[in-house]
């Protein structure tokens, strides 16, 4: 009998879990067990805002944390501008005018 577990506890932000077989786990002798949905819960939880901002927006752009560390400083920063623009346009679109979510000192 072989049962897959891909992606079947993913989450934006999370790190998705490996593709095992049950079949393959008993015969190599691995115990690769995704996470459960409370260890994701509490991985997420413990994240600041920044960080849970910036994996949704790596999410979005199709990206993980580890593949953006495997970055150069250059492709980093291509991509962090990339954000600070996505960011900016979020706020810019949303009904939500208060002072100081984005300030110009342009002036």
């Amino acid at each position: 009998m072989s049962v897959s577990l891909s992606g079947a506890f993913s989450s934006p932000g999370l790190s998705s879990t490996p593709t095992v077989s049950a079949s393959a786990s008993k015969s190599s002798g691995l115990n690769l067990k995704p996470p459960s949905v409370v260890q994701q819960f509490l991985e997420y939880a413990s994240m600041t805002p920044a960080e849970r901002m910036q994996a949704d927006m790596l999410s979005q752009l199709g990206l993980t944390e580890d593949q953006f560390k495997a970055m150069t400083p250059a492709e980093q920063q291509k991509v962090e501008d990339k954000i600070r623009e996505m960011i900016k346009k979020q706020v810019e679109q949303s009904n939500d005018k208060r002072t100081g979510l984005i300030t110009d000192i342009s002036v």
